[in-house]
């Protein structure tokens, strides 16, 4: 029982390190290579963000990730809490968390007929013996024996709903001249119970325009405070880019040749799949069409797979025309497809023999959106100016979080959430 003790004690203490460590990386990150295709979602769908309810969470959320050539090692996962902006909180775990330090997740299984072998694992939580106590933003941590060494880290949410969070999206922004070519939010957030002298300053609203992070608004405070709800209008960052409808490709079945697809081949390694030439959407007129606003489902076509252990890799070539290398930026795709990150796996190289850039992903058979920015060099601001264009037309959605500072326990409690379509 000492040795136990002497234990938990010691994780207690390395998960404390740990988060400090994490302090400028709460973020959805893969440290390392073969980790791929991490899924996390609520209620079973893969389209839902990770947020559940403080009052009902558990087994909400499903984790779902494969290793690359894997042997089935046993991995562990943990979670902390973290503030409105995506800071580890200063709270102890005791006081946000109920149950065990952390978990093991051994809950896997070896791909089936797959030219690509890798392990894919699976989780339910939280659970009764490891569940959060409190609101706010968490991240979880999935590492191996060593709680520094770190596999993939995400973000999730739990919301105590305590206040209707609304907006509108007017179709004249405040800046006249942005009228065609962005989108500008009007937020409402009504919580009779929490209306204090501190309200202005405790009060953090944070939008997020599809699953992007690199543009989100975070740490907005109200800019008038009436009797019974507070307002957020008239604020330079709830004006977004409008973007235009993503992109999309289907590669969940190999012997069909779908939208958007040039060339489908098999190698001896892999199948390879040449996305059809793309070329910049800044200049052509607005086209309506459905997408599912970025984000990827993975999946294969014939019902009688499993998409967790039976869906194969395939090589993705995309191909950007372009008679010219940028001069001032760097062109990447974005997306779900590589977890809304701006890194070397989706930055695209310039080829001056095929006059166009280039870029080859590994993506696990299904359904994605993507999309081409640019980023500058200079100032690291990510636009679709150059790449697909601006229209107010363009169907996003926009996901709102309300946090209030809880003084008397000194955490941000999330304590509102709603979805909104620009139209």
């Amino acid at each position: 029982m000492k040795r136990i003790a002497l234990l938990m004690i010691a994780l207690v203490a390395a998960t404390s390190l740990f988060a400090q460590e994490l302090e400028l990386l709460c973020s959805n990150i893969n440290y390392k290579p073969e980790v791929q295709t991490v899924l996390l979602y609520a209620d079973d769908n893969q389209l839902n963000d990770p947020i559940i309810a403080l009052d009902d969470m558990i087994g909400r959320l499903t984790l779902s990730f494969d290793i690359i050539d894997g042997e089935g090692e046993v991995l562990n996962y943990t979670f902390i809490h973290c503030t409105h902006d995506w800071f580890p909180t200063d709270l102890q775990r005791m006081q946000y968390a109920s149950g065990f330090e952390s978990d093991r997740l051994d809950d896997y299984a070896f791909s089936r007929n797959t030219l690509i072998e890798y392990v894919n694992y699976h989780l339910k939580f939280p659970k009764d013996d490891m569940r959060p106590l409190l609101s706010g933003n968490y991240l979880l941590i999935v590492f191996g024996d060593d709680i520094h060494d770190i596999y993939f880290t995400r973000r999730f949410m739990v919301v105590d709903e305590k206040a209707h969070v609304g907006a509108t999206v007017p179709r004249y922004p405040d800046e006249l001249t942005l009228t065609d070519t962005h989108q500008q939010l009007n937020v409402r957030v009504n919580m009779n119970t929490y209306l204090t002298g501190h309200t202005q300053q405790y009060s953090h609203l944070t939008i997020r325009q599809n699953g992007r992070w690199d543009n989100a608004a975070e740490g907005l405070q109200p800019t008038y405070v009436y009797p019974d709800y507070l307002s957020f209008e008239h604020h330079p960052q709830t004006v977004f880019e409008a973007t235009n409808q993503y992109r999309r490709f289907n590669t969940s079945n190999f012997y069909f040749q779908s939208e958007n697809l040039a060339h489908i081949r098999q190698t001896d390694v892999s199948f390879e799949i040449d996305i059809a030439t793309c070329e910049s959407r800044a200049r052509q007129a607005y086209a309506s069409y459905e997408d599912i606003h970025g984000e990827k489902f993975v999946y294969v076509e014939d019902e009688n797979l499993d998409n967790a252990t039976e869906a194969d890799y395939c090589l993705v070539n995309f191909f950007y025309k372009s008679e010219a290398p940028l001069t001032h930026e760097d062109l990447y795709i974005m997306g779900a497809l590589n977890d809304w990150c701006f890194n070397d796996s989706n930055r695209m190289t310039y080829d001056y023999r095929l006059h166009g850039y280039t870029c080859s992903m590994m993506l696990k058979q299904g359904y994605y959106n993507f999309m081409f920015v640019t980023i500058d060099r200079n100032t690291q601001v990510v636009t679709t100016e150059l790449t697909a264009g601006n229209h107010w037309e363009t169907n996003n959605v926009y996901k709102l979080y309300f946090y209030f500072y809880n003084a008397l326990k000194g955490y941000d409690e999330l304590v509102g959430y709603s979805v909104v379509n620009s139209h």
